[in-house]
């Protein structure tokens, strides 16, 4: 797969933006915004933004529509805004031609943040589950999607068990985990929910078509817990947050037993059941 598809942009826009983000990263928040908006308004290859701080949000607005994130936005949050948060989402977690999602789908979304990755996959799925831990995330969540009647919020983790778990949080937004967070620092700790997927839509009556995980870490679990569910398409990031270390090689060994066929494209996994 080229690069042109995903990441998306120049390598020279991603390395301008790169350096950009590091200097920005001490700043106040409103100059960072200020300072990302007239990035984005001249540098080519950029989706133009506006950033605005709200009392208890940070808004976007790009291509016509608002997107609201909680706040404080982390740093790697302004870098995937740049380049267009609601495409740059759909590419990372498709592979043209072999897992994306399809007119007609029941979409699951592990690891939800604002639904970033829901709100393309929502304009072809009959339903989308959306799976997102974090209150505040979940707060962002439901203004994102105001009105869509197929979008589904569940306030609760995935894992391969029904029951009431400590997830830690971190100071990102994006960070938080039932392992130690890899980034940010550790804020504090909470009772959540977690479910397996078989259970939950065993209670819904129905099966899913897609289903994408990224859940810092424990994606193995998160796999485990579709139990004899066979979705026809899988897409996981298989990044190094598990104790600083990938589950793709696991993954993949369980992919194989399972029937599916998969391929890499830099740290995700997608997998497609093979045809009986």
């Amino acid at each position: 797969m080229s690069n042109s598809y995903f990441p998306m942009g120049t390598k020279h826009s991603r390395r301008f933006e790169n350096s950009l983000r590091k200097r920005c990263a001490d700043l106040p928040p409103r100059r960072i915004q200020q300072i990302y908006t007239a990035f984005t308004a001249v540098m080519p290859s950029l989706v133009a933004t506006r950033f605005r701080q709200d009392s208890d949000a940070v808004i976007v607005k790009q291509l016509g529509q608002q997107i609201t994130f909680p706040t404080p936005l982390p740093m790697i949050k302004y870098s995937h805004v740049s380049f267009g948060y609601k495409e740059l989402l759909k590419r990372k977690y498709s592979l043209p031609g072999f897992v994306e999602v399809e007119q007609g789908d029941v979409v699951v979304d592990c690891g939800a943040f604002v639904g970033g990755f829901s709100l393309s996959a929502c304009e072809l799925a009959s339903a989308v589950h959306m799976f997102e831990p974090s209150e505040q995330n979940a707060q962002a969540v439901r203004r994102n999607f105001v009105g869509m009647s197929n979008v589904h919020l569940n306030e609760c983790g995935l894992f391969d068990a029904d029951k009431e778990v400590t997830i830690n949080l971190s100071s990102s937004a994006v960070e938080h985990s039932l392992l130690d967070p890899d980034d940010g620092t550790l804020v504090s700790s909470q009772t959540i929910m977690v479910r397996r997927l078989d259970s939950y839509f065993a209670e819904l009556g129905t099966r899913p078509d897609f289903v994408k995980i990224e859940a810092e870490g424990v994606e193995i679990e998160v796999f485990d817990g579709l139990g004899d569910l066979r979705p026809s398409k899988i897409a996981v990031d298989v990044s190094p947050e598990r104790n600083a270390e990938s589950p793709a090689e696991i993954l993949q060994q369980k992919l194989d037993l399972f029937g599916y066929e998969h391929k890499r494209r830099q740290n995700m996994l997608f997998a497609r059941l093979k045809s009986s």
